[in-house]
């Protein structure tokens, strides 16, 4: 009867051990078969002026402040737009899960007059994520926005006359342990526009980030309009008010640690909000730069900026 039970319990053993191993070998090739994430291709889920492709992994806070100042132009007179009219926006967004990040933020736009804030809601989601492997060479990621306009009713006919919408495709790849590239097709809309605006404004962006110290990057941004307002159209003659929208070429100095991004920006766009920028960038310094040579009334009218974000890990 003693051999028996040590002979059960021998075989119980040996059972429990064969099972774990088995199953200790299917998880073993199961994680061997997933493809594992590339690395992130940039630090901050802001690039310049536009989004970035980054969604921080899930139970993620982060904390965003994006300034402004004034065009450069003006010279001393001014410090060079320091002590201009500036544009401000204070964000928090937030990962409940992977790959989903919600957020919300307040702006002051100068160009819009007024105090009153601009308050935007916000989601991103990566639909694909880019494998070392290359199983899925990039990454695509789609943002949109809604902001409400809070000035004061006067302003508006209609309560949805507040309303302004963004959204976008970002597709991405890691290229190198240096170098990052992005595309992305973007539209905005307004509600409400004035006469002869339009309301949608399709467009184009580019941008790209090359590491040149561990913490160091610069990065590069090109957002094209594909849409122009039909106050710009000949055929409405004397009307054409030089309106644009028009495009935004800019460059910064990127410092990354794992919790902190500080950009210094030198661009043409001074909204903060993307909708604004895309639909009402009226500054045409970029059209005018490759033409300098033939424009004796020239301005180089870029504006000094940063952004700067903080994490939070739960």
């Amino acid at each position: 009867m003693k051999t028996m039970k040590t002979i059960t319990y021998l075989l119980f053993s040996l059972f429990v051990f064969i099972a774990a191993g088995v199953q200790a070998q299917e998880e073993g090739e199961e994680a061997k078969e997933k493809p594992k994430p590339e690395r992130k291709a940039f630090e901050s889920a802001v690039l310049i002026d536009n989004q970035s492709d980054v969604v921080n992994s899930s139970k993620t806070l982060e904390w965003n402040i994006q300034h402004r100042f004034a065009t450069v132009d003006n010279g001393a007179k001014d410090l060079y737009g320091m002590f201009g009219a500036s544009n401000i926006r204070l964000g928090f967004s937030f990962t409940p899960i992977d790959r989903l990040a919600i957020g919300f933020g307040a702006s002051k736009i100068g160009n819009q007059g007024g105090t009153n804030p601009f308050v935007d809601f916000s989601a991103k989601y990566k639909i694909f994520e880019q494998t070392r492997g290359n199983e899925m060479p990039i990454n695509l990621t789609a943002f949109g926005n809604i902001v409400f306009d809070t000035r004061d009713k006067t302003n508006f006919a209609e309560t949805a006359h507040r309303i302004s919408y963004f959204g976008e495709l970002i597709a991405s790849r890691r290229i190198s342990k240096k170098f990052s590239v992005q595309g992305t097709a973007m539209i905005s809309h307004f509600n409400a526009v004035d006469t002869l605006f339009s309301n949608d404004i399709f467009g184009i962006g580019l941008g790209a980030r090359y590491k040149v110290t561990s913490q160091g990057s610069l990065l590069f941004e090109w957002t094209e309009p594909l849409t122009q307002h039909d106050v710009n159209n000949p055929i409405n003659g004397k009307l054409q008010k030089n309106a644009g929208p028009y495009r935004n070429i800019a460059i910064a100095w990127e410092i990354a640690t794992s919790a902190h991004a500080f950009q210094v920006t030198f661009g043409i766009y001074r909204d903060l909000l993307q909708q604004y920028n895309l639909s009402y960038n009226d500054n045409s310094t970029a059209q005018d730069l490759f033409n300098a040579n033939d424009n004796k009334d020239y301005k180089f009218a870029y504006a000094i900026g940063f952004n700067m974000t903080r994490l939070w890990g739960f």
